[in-house]
């Protein structure tokens, strides 16, 4: 084992900062054991995130430290100004009062292209706690299966395995026959190169690209710009969690508000809006 620690410019919590992986029951992709993050890198090598009493990250691997090391810090948000959403919590209370009560909260990042969209996919009009049960049963059926230091943890589905599916196939693990269509339109997109280099695209750019992928609309691809390219001004305005999160503790409303008046409260956020939304997400989760 090879073991590499990382002391973050400010202080995180790992244990609030992952909480949400257990939110809704197992996540194959994300297990947390112990107080620790295990995962399977893009290399395909299993490694584990842990905090020492310090407050230092330690990452382990049996692998490339390299790589598990740069995910490590990608996940827990160390490219987000925390700056940012400390001058909104400025003008808006809600954020600022979030912020007081989880300070070492980092929103969670994925920096796997068909990770994100299988995700968002499962999560298409159902609840979260269905999506990841879904979602575990397709990741059991075509990923990869690792085990670091006693604990089991999968691979995601590599693209061009999943690229291969037929949507019976995926219709046996529940889901509908549109998303079992979309999943694997979105495995063949991956494979065929249609979403690479995003990461130095405009947002309207991954915008265009990743709804031009039958099944993925907008607030797909507002989510990818916030959690798997990590833009830090990046909201998806049109998700129901969202529009309830702002509704309720900026808007003050019982009523969800539309998409667009969502855009409109949050037009101002700037590079603060990616790392309040996930805040007033977790506050709508404790609610």
């Amino acid at each position: 084992m090879i073991t590499e620690v990382w002391s973050p410019p400010h202080p995180i919590d790992l244990g609030v900062s992952i909480a949400r992986y257990s939110h809704w029951g197992e996540d194959l992709l994300n297990v947390v054991d112990g107080g620790a993050l295990y995962r399977v890198n893009q290399s395909g090598d299993p490694y584990r995130i842990c905090q020492r009493s310090t407050g230092e990250m330690q990452i382990d691997t049996s692998g490339d430290i390299g790589p598990a090391v740069a995910e490590a810090q990608y996940r827990l948000s160390a490219s987000l100004p925390l700056s940012e959403v400390q001058r909104l919590g400025e003008r808006v209370p809600s954020v600022a009062a979030q912020l007081a009560r989880m300070p070492g909260y980092r929103p969670p990042m994925s920096n796997g292209v068909l990770e994100s969209l299988m995700g968002s996919i499962s999560a298409q009009q159902v609840n979260l706690r269905w999506a990841g049960t879904t979602r575990n049963r397709l990741v059991q059926r075509y990923g990869v299966r690792h085990t670091f230091d006693g604990v089991a943890v999968w691979e995601c589905p590599a693209p061009e395995v999943l690229a291969t599916a037929e949507p019976e196939d995926i219709r046996e693990m529940q889901y509908t026959t549109r998303k079992s269509e979309y999943i694997i339109a979105s495995a063949r997109a991956v494979r065929d190169g249609m979403l690479s280099a995003l990461e130095s695209a405009s947002d309207a750019e991954v915008i265009d690209r990743i709804t031009s992928v039958r099944g993925l609309g907008r607030w797909t691809a507002e989510w990818y710009l916030a959690r798997t390219l990590a833009r830090p001004g990046a909201i998806a305005a049109g998700d129901l969690g969202v529009r309830k999160a702002v509704s309720r503790f900026v808007a003050g409303s019982d009523e969800i508000l539309s998409e667009s008046e969502v855009r409109t409260l949050t037009s101002d956020w700037g590079d603060g809006g990616n790392w309040a939304i996930h805040l007033l997400l977790e506050a709508l989760s404790a609610a």
